[in-house]
C-alpha cells in the first residue's frame, strides 16, 4: 500500500454527491451518515475496497462533526417525517471516526429522528466508548462477524491482529448498556458456510435482537467492481434465500427480517440539480477515494444541503494534485441517488 492523504472534509465542502462521505439519501427515511473512510481492516471480500492492503484507494476523509451535523439537520428537515432512521456507515467503519460519541448525540437531538443505528465492526471501540454512545443515545449496532473460529474470522478480516473474542465480549457491553445489537456476517460460500449456524446460535443464546429484530441478517457475498474479490463461485440469489431458508427451519429462528420490521419507508429524496449530460464549471479541491478520480464543487453554489453537491470527476490517469485549485468543465455522467460522476470536458 502507498501513502495515501487523509483529508479533513469542513463545512465548505458539500456534504451529498459522493459515497466517500457526509450524507447519502435514497429516496426513503433512513439516511445514510458518513463521517469517515478509515477503516484499519482489509477484509478479504470488502466491497468498497477499504483498509491498510488497499491498492485502489488514493485518497480518505474525515468529516468535522459540526459541518456533517449542520447538513443532515437540512436534510432531515426536508423529509417531512418524524420517524428518520440515521444510519452511520460508510465507505471505511465509523467506529474509527474520533467525533462519534458528538455524532450521535448530534444527530439523536435532531427534531425528526427517531433512530440512530450503526454499522461496524465494533473492534476499534471499549466498553468506556460503548457506555458514552449508549448515554448519547445510540439506538442500535449492526455488528459485522464474519466467523466465530479466532483463526478464520482474522483471516477473513485480512488482519492477523483482529480479535473475534474480544469483539463478542463487546457485542455483550452493548446489549448490557441498552443498546440493541443485529450481527451481519457476509456469507462466503466456501470459506464460512459453517460459521453461519454457529453465529446465529452465539446471537440467541446472547439476547442479540432483544426479539424486536431478526437477530442476525446474513448478506450474501457479491463481487464488486472496484472491492476485493474472493476466488469462490457466489451464490445466485435464490441458492441464497433457499440456504437460508433451509437454515431457518434447522435452527427455529428467523433469518429473513419480516415487512415492516425495520420501519424503512419512501420519503421526499433529495432534488438532483444537475442533471446527467449537463456540462458545469467545477473547482477541483481533493483527490476522489479511488485512484483516477478528483473531487469538484460547482463554482455556483446556494449554500444549503438540499442543492449543494460534491462530484467526482473522472480523471483516469490523468488525475494528479496538480488538478487541485483548477476550474474545469464537466460533463454529469450519472446522479442517481444525487451520487454525481462527471467526466472532464477537454
Amino acid at each position: 500500500m502507498g501513502w495515501r492523504p487523509i483529508y479533513t472534509v469542513g463545512p465548505g465542502m458539500p456534504q451529498v454527491g459522493t459515497l466517500a462521505f457526509g450524507v447519502v439519501d435514497r429516496g426513503t427515511n433512513v439516511l445514510e451518515v458518513r463521517p469517515t473512510s478509515v477503516c484499519a481492516l482489509s477484509c478479504v471480500f470488502c466491497s468498497v475496497n477499504a483498509g491498510p492492503q488497499s491498492r485502489a484507494r488514493w485518497a480518505e476523509y474525515v468529516v468535522e462533526v459540526e459541518a456533517l451535523l449542520s447538513d443532515l439537520e437540512e436534510v432531515v428537515k426536508f423529509k417531512k417525517t418524524d420517524d428518520v432512521e440515521v444510519h452511520i456507515d460508510g465507505m471505511g467503519d465509523p467506529g474509527a471516526y474520533p467525533q462519534l460519541v458528538e455524532l450521535v448525540e448530534g444527530a439523536k437531538a435532531i427534531r425528526g429522528v427517531a433512530v440512530v443505528s450503526m454499522q461496524t465492526r465494533l473492534y476499534m471501540l471499549d466498553e468506556g466508548k460503548i457506555r458514552r454512545l449508549a448515554e448519547a443515545g445510540l439506538d442500535r449496532f449492526n455488528v459485522s462477524i464474519d466467523a466465530l473460529d479466532p483463526a478464520l474470522a482474522s483471516k477473513l478480516a485480512g488482519a492477523g491482529w483482529y480479535d473475534v473474542e474480544r469483539v463478542l465480549q463487546l457485542v455483550k457491553t452493548a446489549l448490557e448498556a441498552g443498546i440493541n445489537v443485529v450481527i451481519s456476517p457476509v456469507w462466503v460460500p466456501g470459506l464460512n458456510d459453517e460459521e453461519m449456524p454457529k453465529i446465529v446460535k452465539w446471537a440467541v443464546e446472547n439476547g442479540v435482537g432483544k426479539g424486536v429484530y431478526t437477530p442476525v441478517l446474513i448478506q450474501k457475498y457479491i463481487p464488486h467492481k472496484r472491492g476485493r474479490r474472493v476466488n469462490v463461485r457466489p451464490m445466485s440469489w435464490g441458492e441464497f434465500w433457499s440456504r437460508l431458508k433451509k437454515m431457518e427451519k434447522e435452527l427455529g429462528v428467523p433469518l429473513i427480517p419480516r415487512p415492516g420490521e425495520y420501519n424503512i419507508h419512501k420519503a421526499p429524496e433529495l432534488p438532483r440539480p444537475h442533471r446527467v449530460g449537463e456540462d458545469l464549471e467545477v473547482e477541483i479541491v481533493a483527490r476522489g477515494i479511488f485512484r483516477g478520480e478528483m473531487l469538484g464543487v460547482p463554482i455556483s453554489r446556494r449554500d444549503t444541503a438540499i442543492w449543494d453537491r460534491t462530484i467526482t470527476v473522472v480523471y483516469g490517469r490523468e488525475a494528479s494534485d496538480s488538478l487541485i485549485g483548477r476550474r474545469v468543465r464537466v460533463k454529469i455522467l450519472e446522479n442517481t441517488h444525487n451520487i454525481y460522476l462527471a467526466q472532464p470536458l477537454r
